[in-house]
């Protein structure tokens, strides 16, 4: 069991209780997905604030979510109001990502519902009692995203393929 307060109340049994439900609530209940597309920061060239014109990319990878899009109101020439998709909202299971190897860090892609968004809060340090169990360990991520033009995001990747 990796150390944690938890160890002094709860044994490697509990542990593995806890991850089987995380388990079946991640492969079972939660049927939505979104593709991920990291950076490959080791081919990338930036400058000394870490901006690029060109990126590369590593291969996609899908990768179960619990997905909220938050509608926003946008006002065209006129007035007339329509709701528009805005920013995601996308909670991983920490165990998912950690079988699939993965981390996601600001500036990567995720491809959702035929859009793309770029990520700029990757949830880490976020001191949140609602994020752990016990109020100790913590079990999922919050990711957000701001979603952009398609152009943006495909003519990028199309350049790299």
């Amino acid at each position: 069991m990796a150390y944690s307060g938890l160890s002094t109340w709860f044994k490697d049994a509990e542990e593995t209780l806890f991850n089987n439900l995380g388990r079946e609530l991640v492969e079972t209940l939660i049927t939505q997905h979104f593709t991920l597309y990291r950076i490959d920061s080791e081919t990338t060239e930036s400058n000394f604030y870490g901006e690029s014109k060109s990126k590369s990319y590593l291969e996609p990878i899908d990768v179960i979510s619990r997905i909220q899009i938050q509608d926003t109101d946008v006002y065209s020439e006129g007035g007339v109001r329509r709701m528009s998709k805005g920013d995601m909202s996308a909670w991983v299971y920490l165990q998912h990502m950690t079988e699939l190897g993965i981390e996601i860090n600001v500036g990567d892609f995720i491809g959702y519902a035929g859009k793309f968004y770029e990520v700029y809060d990757p949830g880490y340090n976020k001191d949140s009692i609602k994020r752990k169990f016990a109020g100790d360990r913590e079990y999922y991520r919050e990711i957000l995203a701001k979603v952009v033009s398609p152009d943006i995001f495909k003519s990028t990747v199309l350049e790299n393929e």
